[in-house]
């Protein structure tokens, strides 16, 4: 019995045959150069990711836009969104909503599906900062639509929206409820104690003069842009960071006295000390 399969003998099904292999070749090396490709992309842009966490916005960009030249469909599209992204970290709102919200009705690949939910997060908390609330909550409640409830990182914007909305007891309220949740997932950020310590001053700032000034003390000074871009765009919270501004002043001052202070008295006493040459010594 004949168990090998013999070639046929019509030249026209030979060339069919080698055609398919051919295609199927080719089929399988562009799907082996697409997953490399897509693994070199995925490597580039989690580094540029983690320099944005790591408090490097700038140099974050820069690596994100280079890799939104090399890349086409959706990971351009995820690159761009990232570099909106570190406009928001950088206190570029109105730069970081241009670039987000065109890209908002795009998709990204298909494993960052939870980034697309975040992407809306920080679009609804450049839209807040700017005064733009009712657009704010719309980009807010699609984030929390499309990732199927309530998250700890949607807090913040939510938080910017109420307290820009003047409900700073509801935004307090929030935070205070969220906060061990905020603690545990490691989401504890400067700009969300700020929204925290104006939204005590403003609800009882007798009782809360002590923490609120200890947060002032701890998050000033402020990045000189942000500060101005509040000062046009949202002066009470802009008034409230720059009273942080001014106690670190305050205390930097205090701090270069002393240090003149001390440094005058070392001066005077290594001035006055005997020397062998006196006779002092003998």
């Amino acid at each position: 019995m004949q168990w090998l399969l013999s070639f046929s003998r019509n030249p026209e099904v030979n060339v069919w045959a080698g055609r398919c292999a051919l295609l199927l070749g080719t089929a399988f090396v562009l799907l082996l150069l697409a997953e490399w490709h897509g693994s070199r992309w995925l490597q580039a842009f989690s580094r540029a990711i983690h320099l944005l966490h790591t408090g490097k916005p700038q140099e974050a960009e820069e690596r994100l836009r280079k890799l939104a030249r090399k890349s086409f469909g959706t990971q351009r599209t995820a690159a761009l969104a990232a570099v909106g992204v570190c406009h928001i970290h950088r206190g570029e709102y109105a730069r970081g909503v241009a670039l987000l919200e065109p890209l908002m009705e795009r998709r990204l690949p298909r494993t960052m599906r939870t980034d697309e939910s975040a992407l809306r997060g920080h679009l609804a908390l450049g839209l807040a900062m700017l005064g733009e609330t009712r657009r704010a909550w719309y980009w807010l409640g699609e984030a929390h639509r499309r990732f199927g409830g309530r998250v700890t990182f949607l807090v913040m914007p939510e938080v910017a929206i109420l307290c820009r909305e003047g409900h700073v007891g509801a935004a307090l309220k929030y935070m205070e409820h969220c906060w061990p949740m905020l603690m545990a997932d490691r989401l504890v950020c400067p700009r969300i104690r700020l929204f925290r310590a104006f939204a005590q001053s403003k609800v009882d700032a007798t009782h809360n003069t002590a923490p609120v000034l200890l947060a002032l003390l701890s998050l000033a000074p402020f990045p000189e842009k942000e500060l101005a871009f509040c000062r046009e765009h949202w002066p009470v919270l802009a008034d409230f960071m720059q009273i942080g501004q001014d106690l670190v002043a305050h205390r930097e001052q205090e701090r270069a006295t002393r240090e003149a202070e001390w440094q005058a008295e070392w001066d005077a006493k290594k001035k006055n000390k005997p020397t062998p040459e006196d006779g002092s010594s003998k």
